[in-house]
């Protein structure tokens, strides 16, 4: 009798102690701290540069006077406009935060292979059985651009739109001439290192407290330039004249990678 009245006395006086030890909870673990986007960065880019820059030939001179409209015709046809290259460089840059909203800064500099080329015959409107030639390259191997940058944070990932200015390498070489025998033939080339404006937009995602990826678009206008086409010696009427018109532009498509300092 006294056994079974210690059991009981245990039990009565050991049940409180369990319950509460149930009713204790493991504390919740503190949330991570959101990863900040303000500094310093530098970083490498690769991807395509699709080139949509073209070259115009203007008529001049006797053209103007002599069957306008056909020469017009014959002549005056833009060439060039689409081709598709490699792309590849670095960037720095720097930004600031304020909560979920980023601004910054940022240069970069790539090498672009936006060269394009290729030859258009067609048959003369003035002169049956002949064919007027266009024989054409339009060039550039590298760009730069130094744009602003402002984005949104949601989660890890930074949306962001940028723009700015622009300068690269651009270059058109372009000859003209006839087929059966012709003497008329023109001739001329202009390259410069040209300033322009860029726009586009991406999104850059966090790794960690450094490292980040992104994918980016540029769209790139570096103007346009005139240069005139030097009349063979041997063309009979030196008063027809031909120059050129070129506008440079073409869209970059990129991904990368940057470090945070």
């Amino acid at each position: 009798m006294r056994f079974g009245l210690a059991i009981a006395a245990v039990m009565a006086t050991g049940a409180p102690v369990c319950a509460a030890d149930l009713s204790v909870k493991a504390p919740a673990p503190a949330a991570a701290a959101p990863l900040s986007w303000q500094g310093f960065y530098a970083g490498v880019t690769a991807g395509a540069v699709i080139d949509a820059s073209t070259v115009t030939p203007e008529i001049g001179g006797k053209f103007l006077v002599v069957n306008p409209v056909e020469h017009a015709l014959e002549y005056g046809s833009a060439l060039g406009g689409s081709s598709t290259g490699f792309s590849a460089g670095a960037t720095l840059g720097y930004n600031w935060q304020w909560n979920a909203v980023v601004a910054g800064i940022e240069a970069d500099f790539a090498y672009a292979d936006r060269s394009q080329s290729g030859i258009e015959v067609l048959p003369s409107l003035v002169n049956a059985g002949q064919f007027i030639i266009k024989d054409y390259a339009l060039t550039g191997d590298w760009f730069g651009t130094v744009r602003a940058r402002l984005g949104y944070v949601v989660g890890a990932t930074l949306l962001y739109a940028t723009g700015g200015l622009a300068f690269g390498e651009a270059g058109t070489s372009l000859f003209i001439g006839g087929t059966n025998g012709s003497q008329y033939a023109w001739a001329g080339s202009s390259s410069s290192t040209r300033w322009g404006w860029t726009a586009g937009g991406g999104a850059e995602t966090r790794i960690d407290a450094h490292w980040s990826v992104k994918a980016e678009y540029l769209y790139v206008d570096l103007g346009g330039s005139s240069f005139a086409l030097a009349n063979s010696p041997a063309n009979p009427v030196p008063g027809f004249t031909i120059a050129a018109s070129s506008d440079y532009a073409f869209n970059v498509v990129r991904a990368g990678v940057n470090y945070r300092f």
